[in-house]
């Protein structure tokens, strides 16, 4: 698995984004932050829930949701989002520091 690569989960119709360092690969786990279709909430902090594209459809990372995801759990790679993270880094960082 890799940092930054979007996932499908095996028991849920969701996509989740791998945020955990690719050094710590070996832990039975993988911090993720799961996405919804923009259309699916109806509300989102523009800092907090960036918006990404993923296959011509665009997602909210809901970074408020962040989880520990057993590597069991993780499905298929759908897509590498590395070119956003820095907008990723800002989410997660505005989540644990508020700015």
């Amino acid at each position: 698995m890799a940092r930054f690569h979007v996932y499908q989960l095996k028991n849920e119709n969701v996509l989740a984004i791998d945020l955990q360092a690719n050094l710590l690969d070996d832990l039975p786990s993988r911090v993720m932050v799961p996405l919804y279709p923009v259309r699916e909430l109806s509300w989102s902090i523009s800092r907090l829930n960036p918006h990404l594209s993923i296959e011509g459809e665009t997602y909210v990372m809901a970074t408020q949701r962040m989880a520990s995801i057993p590597t069991g759990e993780i499905g298929k790679a759908v897509t590498d989002l590395s070119a956003e993270s820095d907008t990723i880094l800002r989410a997660t960082g505005f989540l644990f520091q508020g700015f």
